[in-house]
Order: structure tokens, then sequence, then C-alpha cells
């Protein structure tokens, strides 16, 4: 009989950050990116090889960064790569650019909480993305009550009135183009690599022998006797 562990809800661990360019005269009428520019972006950033699959904007207390070059060379063909990307798309003559911002956040007794990624897509510079990003955190912040911010400025730390810490552009990840083809992408990107997988519970026996342990010794001595 098929035994079962109960687990919780995967936790990403470790995690490493890329961003690519590419542009292409290719594209399909109503997809003109996706065939063309967007893949060679995902060449650019060394994951082109995975099926990407977008993640909202929360990073777990535990995770660890690690290198690019290390998270991109253990890349399988045709896994599953989960991530937060922020993305633009663009056609000849246009300025796209994309973007990624993590900040970091204590509570009032000095314990890290975990780190929140904001994205940015569009055609602005890297300082109105950076200036962008620091208003999308600060929102997010009072929404979850950790209070107002107090004089908010990107890549400080900034205390809010109700004791917390949280620091805008602990890491950023920036990606820009001019594009000269016919399409163009650009992206920014948070990639996880490996998961914590929190077991509820472990099966500890079988229904058909008792112990599992127990049952498999005397299915070998049932055998042994039979020969």
């Amino acid at each position: 009989m098929v035994q079962f562990a109960i687990v919780g809800n995967r936790v990403p661990h470790k995690y490493f950050l890329t961003k690519g360019a590419g542009e292409s005269d290719a594209g399909s009428k109503y997809l003109p990116a996706e065939t063309g520019s967007y893949d060679a972006a995902l060449k650019a950033a060394g994951i082109e090889d995975a099926n990407v699959v977008k993640y909202t904007s929360v990073l777990p207390t535990e995770a660890i960064e690690i290198s690019r070059k290390e998270g991109t060379k253990s890349i399988r063909w045709g896994e599953v790569l989960e991530s937060i990307m922020a993305q633009a798309n663009g056609d000849k003559g246009k300025h796209i650019a994309a973007a990624v911002m993590i900040t970091t956040v204590t509570d009032p007794k000095g314990k890290y909480l975990g780190g929140f990624a904001c994205e940015y897509s569009g055609e602005g510079t890297e300082e109105e993305a950076k200036e962008s990003l620091l208003g999308s955190i600060d929102g997010m912040i009072i929404r979850r009550g950790y209070g107002k911010p107090i004089n908010p400025q990107y890549g400080k730390d900034i205390k809010t009135d109700k004791g917390y810490t949280y620091h805008p552009g602990h890491h950023w990840v920036w990606s820009e183009m001019d594009v000269k083809k016919a399409h163009g992408t650009v992206l920014a990107s948070i990639c996880f690599r490996s998961y914590k997988v929190p077991v509820i519970k472990v099966p500890t026996s079988n229904k058909m022998g008792g112990n599992s342990k127990k049952h498999n010794r005397t299915r070998k001595k049932r055998k042994y006797r039979r020969s």
C-alpha cells in the first residue's frame, strides 16, 4: 500500500539575480516579443532553457543569495524556474527598461522579518525607476501595518513611526536598451534554485505488515525459505 508524507508549502531557499536584453526582427502579429526578443533576453540572462514561472514579490526570511554563475550552471533543460521578474517590451526606436529592487525589513526589536521585491517596467531612467520603486515599497510597508516612513530615501535605512526599519535597494538589478531592431525586450529577475519543504507528518507503519522494517525482514525470510 502506498504511504504518503504530509508536507506544507514549499519555501524558496537559494536564489540568484540576473538580467538580460535582447532584440529581434522576428515576431508574431499579436505577440511580437515572445518568439524573438524575449527569448534573446532570456539567453542573455542565462535562463533560456528553463520554463520560467513568475511569482509575486515576497522573499522568505531564510532565503540565501548565490552567484549568477552558480545559479545558472545547474539549470536543467526544460526545468521549471520560478522567479520574480520585471519585463519591458518595445518596438524599434524605443528606450525600454526593467528593474527589480530588494528591500529588507526588521521589526522594532531588530529581528529580521524577510524581504520584498518591487518590479519596474517602463521607459524611464534608472533614477526615475528608483524613485518609482521607493514609492511602491513605502506603500507595501504602510499596508502591512508597519507604520508610516520617516524621511524615506533610496539606499538608506528608513524608520517608521512604529519602530520598523526597512532598506530599499539592498539589492538592485537594472536592465535597459535602445531598441534598434523591430522588437526589443529587457528583463531583471530573482530566480529561485532550491526550496525548503516543511514535513508535517511522516508515515510510520504499513497496513499490510505493521512496522515497515519488520514487514520487509519477514518478506526476506519467507523468500529465503522458499528458495
